[in-house]
C-alpha cells in the first residue's frame, strides 16, 4: 500500500511551477540562508531556497522574483526538487545528514561552518565558494568582500567609539540572549571599531543567556535590543514595569535602543545591514 503522505506530497509537487532555465550560470537549489543571501549579493540568485517565508522575515531585502520554495530545511520536498532538476544543491552538512537523498538529485556543495577567524571571515569564505559554484570569476567575491569592509568602516565612523551590547530579550523581560565572541554581531562591532560589552562565556553559536541582574553590572554599555516583531509588545510591557530594568545603567541614562531583526548566521549582506542598524541606533538623537 502507498503511504498517503508521500503520495499527497508527490501530487502537490506536480502542480508547483518550474522556472525556465536561465542562460547565465548553473541552476542552484540552496538549503542554507547565508548561501542564498550570498548568491543574491553576487547577482546570481538561486533557482530555489528552503523556507522562503522565513528567509524573507529575517533578511533586509526582498527575495528576487522567480525563486521558488522547496520546503523547510528539515523536510525538503524531494519530489519538487527533482522536478526542478538543479545543476547543484548548496547545503550545510546537517541538511545532507537529515535528507541524504538530495545527493541523488544533484551534486551537493557543503557550505563552510568553521574558520580560524571571525564570522565575517567565514562569510568571506562563503562568498568565494559561492562565486566559484556560480561560475563567477574570483574578482566577484573580492568586490563583495571589499565593499562590505568599506560599508562597515563607514558605519563605524558614524557610530563613534562605544561599548555595545547586542541582545535579544525574552517575553518575560528577565532573560536576554547576548551575542559574544564568535557571533556575527561581535565580528561586526569589531570591524566598526566598537567594543562588545559581553566578553564572557558563549555557546558554540557565540551566544550567552544572561539574567537581567547581569545587565546591571554593565555600567558603560549601550544596550541594543533586537526586535522580534511578534514578541516586542509584550516584552516592552514587561520591561516598563520592571524596577530592575530601570536600574540598568544604560536604561537610566537613555542608552537602551531597539534595533531591527537580523539573521545571526547570515553572510556579508546581513553584516552590512547590522552595521548600518547599529550605527543608526548609536547616533539617534
Amino acid at each position: 500500500m502507498i503511504s498517503r503522505r508521500p503520495l499527497l506530497a508527490g501530487l502537490v509537487a506536480l502542480t508547483l511551477p518550474v522556472p525556465a532555465r536561465a542562460t547565465a550560470g548553473p541552476r542552484l537549489a540552496v538549503i542554507d540562508w547565508a548561501a542564498a543571501e550570498t548568491l543574491i549579493a553576487l547577482d546570481r540568485p538561486p533557482l530555489a531556497i528552503s523556507d522562503s517565508g522565513y528567509f524573507a522575515s529575517r533578511m533586509p531585502f526582498d527575495l528576487p522574483p522567480g525563486v521558488v520554495d522547496i520546503g523547510p530545511f528539515w523536510e525538503i520536498s524531494l519530489e519538487y526538487l527533482a522536478r526542478l532538476a538543479p545543476d547543484r544543491i548548496i547545503a550545510p552538512a546537517s541538511a545532507l545528514m537529515m535528507t541524504p537523498r538530495i545527493a541523488e538529485i544533484a551534486p551537493v556543495d557543503i557550505v563552510p561552518t568553521e574558520t580560524r577567524g571571525s564570522r565575517l571571515d567565514l562569510a568571506a569564505d562563503l562568498a568565494r565558494q559561492m562565486a566559484a559554484v556560480a561560475g563567477l570569476a574570483p574578482e566577484s567575491a573580492a568586490r563583495l568582500v571589499k565593499g562590505t569592509e568599506a560599508a562597515l568602516a563607514a558605519a563605524g565612523r558614524r557610530a563613534g567609539r562605544s561599548s555595545v551590547l547586542v541582545c535579544v530579550p525574552d517575553l518575560s523581560g528577565r532573560l536576554f540572549t547576548l551575542y559574544g565572541r564568535g557571533s556575527l554581531p561581535d565580528a561586526v562591532l569589531a570591524r566598526m571599531g566598537l567594543a562588545n560589552a559581553w566578553t564572557g562565556p558563549v555557546t558554540a553559536l557565540g551566544t550567552y543567556r544572561a539574567s537581567l541582574e547581569e545587565l546591571i553590572g554593565m555600567k558603560e554599555a549601550t544596550i541594543l535590543l533586537v526586535e522580534i516583531a511578534s514578541m516586542r509588545p509584550r516584552t516592552e510591557r514587561m520591561l516598563r514595569t520592571s524596577a530592575l530594568w530601570r536600574a540598568v545603567p544604560a536604561v537610566a541614562s537613555g542608552r537602551a535602543h531597539w534595533i531591527g531583526n537580523f539573521y545571526p548566521q547570515g553572510g556579508l549582506l546581513s553584516a552590512r545591514h547590522l552595521a548600518g542598524t547599529v550605527a543608526a541606533a548609536l547616533t539617534q538623537g
